[in-house]
């Protein structure tokens, strides 16, 4: 395996190339699975190594894939943190699957645990139609296209929490349509820093939507707008105000204290 690795880093940037990050793992996974079925059957010690090379082959251009999509799609704030949970759940996965293929193969054989592995792997290729990488579709670059927020004073960094809430007017045939985008504008504030969000429709006026959220700290909705919203972030947020007439109102609100 470590021999096939070496040999398939040449050909890597070619392939991937040509193919793309999802299939370079559908690839990667395939020739995986099929390399755990041929051994799974064979007899033959050249048979069994030839595979093997092929094996190698597909762990380095599947991990080179995951680490590159890691680094080019996560923003700088929170690269670090993601990756430290992508190790994690790698090697945990590892030492969890080392156990549970250990004990299959001692209870049902070797054959049925490289046989089962296998078939996994397959239906993990498959999976890759419904859930691929974000290739070409994330956008980490920071951008700073947020308004500056409108106040007569500045509150101190510490003061919060802050409530934000966004007033849109959208037309009755466009409120499905505009319902379904702000679930990703959703998404986009829990992820730089909301702790509660809500999109809200006036009873008596259905046409005016009130999206509302919290942040814990002006420092933290500070950082929203400056160290955390990202191309993604702005592609959302477009996508919902194509269904907006007119601006939207913003205002920004801090716990009241004695």
């Amino acid at each position: 395996m470590g021999l096939g690795a070496v040999l398939a880093a040449a050909a890597l940037p070619r392939l991937s190339a040509r193919l793309g990050a999802n299939g370079m793992l559908a690839a990667a996974g395939a020739l995986t699975a099929a390399a755990l079925a041929v051994t799974a059957v064979t007899t033959r010690a050249v048979l069994a190594g030839a595979v093997l090379l092929l094996a190698g082959a597909a762990w380095i251009w599947g991990l080179s894939v995951l680490n590159a999509a890691l680094q080019l799609e996560l923003p700088n704030w929170v690269r670090a943190r993601a990756v430290a949970f992508y190790l994690l759940v790698f090697q945990g996965g590892n030492a969890l699957g080392a156990l549970v293929w250990g004990q299959l193969a001692q209870r049902a054989g070797l054959t049925v645990a490289l046989g089962a592995a296998a078939a996994l792997l397959a239906l993990g290729v498959l999976s890759l139609r419904a859930l691929p990488l974000l290739e070409d579709r994330a956008d980490p670059s920071l951008s700073d296209t947020w308004p500056e927020p409108r106040l007569t004073v500045e509150p101190a960094p510490t003061d919060g929490p802050v409530l934000v809430t966004v007033e849109y007017r959208v037309a009755d045939e466009h409120a499905p349509a505009f319902v379904r985008a702000m679930r990703e504008v959703e998404d986009s504030r829990r992820r730089t820093g909301a702790v509660s969000w809500g999109l809200y429709r006036d009873a008596a006026a259905p046409h005016r939507f009130i999206e509302t959220f919290t942040v814990v700290s002006w420092a933290e909705h500070r950082a929203q707008h400056h160290r955390r919203y990202t191309g993604i972030d702005r592609r959302f947020e477009r996508t919902a105000r194509e269904f907006v007439q007119g601006e939207p109102l913003t205002t920004h609100a801090l716990l009241a204290r004695e």
